[in-house]
């Protein structure tokens, strides 16, 4: 917050491509504390719905980042505080609500946000992360204060940064930095379902208020009743715009109900839905894309991607990173497409495998648990046997819940000791009461890949082409009804996502449930000893010229790659790594760090 002029303009330039319709800048009277914003115009087009918003009552002020899909009714319910209102964004609501309600508004809003609010009667800030963390929201503490954003780059512009060895290696082992060590040693994201206040002295406090101690088992009668009405709802809600919502269509399951129950609640607008074609991809389902459009008649768009121009996009989206990942690029090229046909948001069938159980993770972990309570000494004696045996040394014992964040590994215990990386827990704050295993392996998918890499490549691959997403799966209402559900709801049907199959049967053709799940996939191996091996071989330069591993370390995973003894994503990982950090101007080796297992911190308190 104490940053000088030219280096706050200069943050707020790097997240000009998040809000190309605006931009506004408050300062507190004494030039301690400083708020931006950059506005995608979504919700009351006018200048009544600009940020930093300022309530003339109280004096706080607000910048925010999502949306409230419930503003109308938090509206009505403050009509006995006749709040005069300027406009009708859901941010001006969002404050009002602050003055009305104090910190419990979090608890009544429903959506996707990230907002600071300035609080004037405490002369202090009010910092709040949603309770998933679909919208992100990093924090930088140091000597000279405390500052925030939505994108990392916002808060290392301009400054020089050291690389985190510890957070180097927790980014390779999960392909994605974890929400409290990113491989900048300062930078840290506040939790999912938590806030912070920041008093004037500076001294910040931490807390969690979502979820609660425990999901507790419901009956489940009724449930594929209960669900769709649920799932009708959440997307009626997510259509709350001033803007056209479009909706992404693959043709598998959960876009397919996405779109059918979109198009149903357009009230009378043709619903526009798109579908990206690659002729080399493994799968293509465009072509049940367009039978599910053709049956709610929507406006369909199938993109096609040529070879060629999917090549440049790969690369485009390295470069449009915000943190490091190995994954993000199908959603940018899905992204960029939509977006240059002048959509502003979209909605996503991200959240449905996760919840439903949709993934293999729900049917191996069980059986890797098992394999887990073996002695690891004796496991250890299969490492001999290649990449699976390595991997299998490594599995926890423990509940399924370990057993399920460990499947999501990339980079084994023996990779990273002969890269010379230190060997970290997965930081992860302790989960609330679970009623049973596939409540545990939901939670785990939700915690790890889902918000730490899904979600925020979801979020960085579509704002950087100015496009907002979407995840109506994930209305909180849904989440907690399914994971209160008992696994015996969830897993009768015996097939994956049953119980969302049969809520929702009607609304799709049978050849979109009743075949294998398929998806958008890019030929990233071939790809990387072909035509990609130039831009790969610069990235791997540019880690081995940083000294981030030990010596001879890089030649050596390539060398593996070469033979076919590791998958791809394990080498790509360095290739990211690489550009990634040539483009954030890093230089010499990463701070050492003890080769010892972390320990997530609850409510940690951060002092400025």
């Amino acid at each position: 917050m104490s940053r000088s002029g030219p280096a706050r303009a200069l943050g707020l330039e790097h997240l000009r491509h998040r809000g190309p319709d605006g931009s506004g800048e408050w300062t507190s009277p004494d030039g301690r504390i400083w708020l931006g914003h950059t506005r995608l115009a979504i919700v009351d087009l006018s200048p009544t719905g600009a940020q930093p918003m300022r309530d003339e009552e109280t004096g706080n002020v607000i910048v925010f980042n999502g949306e409230i899909y419930n503003h109308q009714q938090l509206r009505a319910e403050m009509r006995r505080a006749e709040v005069q209102w300027k406009g009708t964004s859901d941010t001006e609501t969002l404050l009002a609500g602050y003055r009305f309600w104090g910190e419990e508004v979090v608890k009544r809003a429903k959506g996707m946000f990230a907002f600071v609010i300035y609080d004037a009667a405490r002369d202090g800030l009010f910092v709040v992360r949603g309770p998933l963390g679909i919208k992100p929201l990093y924090y930088e503490s140091s000597e000279g204060g405390m500052r925030f954003a939505s994108e990392i780059r916002a808060l290392v512009a301009g400054t020089k940064q050291v690389c985190d060895a510890k957070g180097l290696s927790s980014f390779l082992q999960w392909g994605s930095c974890p929400e409290t060590e990113f491989i900048f040693p300062n930078v840290r994201m506040l939790g999912a379902g938590h806030w912070m206040t920041v008093a004037a002295d500076g001294t910040a406090e931490t807390e969690r208020y979502w979820p609660a101690n425990e999901f507790r088992p419901i009956p489940a009668t009724g449930a594929p009743a209960q669900v769709r009405k649920l799932v009708e709802e959440a997307v009626a809600s997510h259509l709350m715009a001033d803007v056209p919502v479009a909706s992404f269509l693959s043709g598998g399951i959960d876009s397919s109900i996405i779109t059918a129950l979109a198009a149903q609640a357009s009230n009378g607008r043709r619903l526009q839905t798109f579908s990206v074609g690659f002729p080399l991809a493994e799968f293509d389902e465009t072509n049940i894309a367009e039978q599910v459009a053709r049956r709610y008649n929507t406006d369909h768009h199938r993109i096609a991607v040529g070879e060629e121009r999917a090549i440049e996009l790969v690369q485009e989206a390295v470069e449009k990173l915000d943190a490091p990942s190995v994954d993000a690029i199908n959603t940018y090229i899905v992204s960029k497409k939509v977006a240059d046909c002048g959509i502003k948001v979209a909605l996503s069938g991200l959240g449905a495998d996760e919840i439903f159980g949709g993934y293999p993770t729900f049917r191996e972990a069980p059986l890797l648990r098992l394999i887990g309570a073996i002695p690891r000494g004796i496991r250890r004696l299969c490492s001999g046997f290649g990449t699976l045996g390595a991997r299998l040394a490594d599995i926890p014992s423990g509940d399924l819940m370990s057993v399920a964040i460990w499947r999501r590994r990339l980079w084994s215990d023996e990779m990273l000791r002969a890269a010379g990386l230190p060997i970290s827990a997965l930081p992860i704050e302790p989960p609330p009461e679970l009623g049973d295993g596939f409540a545990q392996i939901s939670w785990a998918e939700i915690s790890v890949y889902m918000r730490q890499m899904l979600l925020r490549d979801s979020d960085q691959m579509s704002m950087a082409v100015s496009l907002e997403l979407r995840v109506p799966f994930l209305d909180l209402d849904l989440v907690e009804y399914a994971l209160s559900l008992p696994a015996r709801e969830k897993t009768r049907y015996r097939i994956p996502k049953g119980l969302l199959i049969e809520a929702c049967r009607d609304l799709l053709p049978e050849n979109v449930y009743n075949r294998p799940k398929m998806g958008f996939s890019l030929p990233m191996d071939p790809w990387m000893r072909g035509p990609l091996r130039a831009f790969a071989s610069a990235g791997l330069e540019e880690v081995e010229r940083l000294k981030l591993l030990a010596p001879g370390a890089v030649g050596q995973i390539a060398g593996r790659f070469e033979e076919r003894k590791i998958h791809w994503t394990r080498i790509w990982s360095l290739v990211v790594l690489g550009h990634y950090l040539k483009r954030v101007g890093i230089g010499g080796a990463p701070e050492k760090a003890d080769a010892t297992t972390s320990e997530f911190e609850h409510s940690p308190v951060h002092r400025a």
